[in-house]
């Protein structure tokens, strides 16, 4: 595709940007809500994707990796991670969400795929991009960037073993510890059988650390013309999309930590929404988060931490959050965290929240 080529396609998928493609190839946007262990559980795809009615603009959940070793994982297990099995592989507002397998061994993770389509995943996605340091000393995630050739046979296993009507798609980083090798780890995952590609613009041995390189992924397009390649890293605001469509020549999109920062950021990418979610709607999203927690038999100390890991993210991500989450970072209990987001809920901005700390 020609630089000209791509900006026509781009044009009109931008254009056509308030549809939500389920697919990459769809007519419309594609907008997928990426995975991020410890952060994207049921609970949290539930609340992103019941935004404003159920008109959140998400195109796709991806769950939280299940791990696969030498066995294949029981059904509990993969219920636990991705309970949505249960409801034909959707939220309840109807979003569509994959189960995701993470591991190095072809077999298992070809049976432990077999068994989430016959749970009712919607589809599979496979974790080659994880840079934790214990998965990968462990044989999983993105040690398998180092040998391309381990990542199509897994493909191949997992898609033979899933209905042909379930996507079997695979997520990846540039590289261990450079892009040279992108082509190769992109044309692995197309001969592996993969329905698409996301590519985390940045290699293992960065981490989440700038520079995203957006560009490296017009490589992997080029490379795998037939393959949808989807991209993911630094997209934070609306403005962002065009930015890294122009830089990667993709069309279609992951987005992860910008949605800590603004929960709306679906919805405002499609036009629907003028600006990026007020920090007194987030507050009281974030207090919804915590009840949906507790009822969901999370004690009060490991919710209260979920809520300052989703703001300290936040916080990374929009400038105008650092104070907020500064003043709710230092509390042990619920109770004075729930009483400060209350108010700025109702409007109270960082200066009267300290007034109101000091008058006790």
């Amino acid at each position: 595709m020609t630089a000209l080529e791509s900006e026509r396609d781009w044009s009109a998928t931008w254009s056509a940007r308030e549809t939500v493609a389920r697919a990459p190839d769809d007519p419309g946007l594609f907008l997928a809500l990426a995975p991020m262990d410890g952060v994207t559980d049921a609970v949290y795809r539930a609340l992103l994707t019941e935004q404003d009615g159920g008109r959140s603009g998400v195109s796709l959940c991806v769950s939280e990796f299940v791990r696969v070793t030498r066995h294949a994982v029981p059904a509990h297990v993969i219920r636990r991670h991705c309970p949505e099995v249960d409801t034909e592989g959707r939220t309840r507002a109807g979003v569509p969400v994959f189960v995701q397998l993470l591991g190095g061994d072809p077999e298992p993770m070809a049976a432990t795929a077999r068994r989430a389509a016959e749970l009712g995943a919607y589809g599979v996605d496979l974790n080659f991009g994880c840079p934790a340091k214990t998965v990968n000393s462990h044989d999983g995630g993105a040690k398998l960037l180092k040998e391309p050739h381990r990542i199509e046979r897994i493909t191949r296993a997992v898609r033979d073993a899933v209905p042909h009507a379930r996507p079997v798609t695979v997520k990846i980083r540039i590289g261990w510890d450079s892009g040279e090798t992108i082509e190769e780890i992109a044309r692995a995952a197309e001969a592996g059988g993969a329905t698409w590609l996301t590519v985390h613009a940045r290699t293992r041995t960065q981490l989440y650390k700038p520079p995203v390189h957006w560009h490296v992924l017009a490589r992997a397009r080029a490379a795998v013309r037939a393959l949808p390649v989807i991209a993911n890293g630094d997209l934070f605001a609306p403005k962002d999309l065009p930015r890294c469509a122009a830089s990667s020549r993709c069309r279609a999109f992951m987005i992860g930590r910008g949605a800590m920062g603004d929960p709306g950021l679906f919805a405002h990418a499609r036009g629907w929404k003028t600006h990026a979610t007020p920090i007194p709607e987030l507050a009281a999203i974030l207090r919804d988060y915590y009840a949906r927690m507790r009822g969901g038999g999370l004690n009060e100390k490991r919710a209260l931490c979920r809520v300052k890991q989703w703001l300290r993210m936040a916080a990374a991500t929009r400038d105008d959050i650092v104070w907020l989450f500064n003043h709710i970072k230092v509390m042990r209990d619920w109770v004075p965290a729930d009483l400060a987001l209350a108010r700025v809920e109702l409007g109270a901005t960082a200066e009267e929240l300290l007034a109101l700390d000091r008058a006790g």
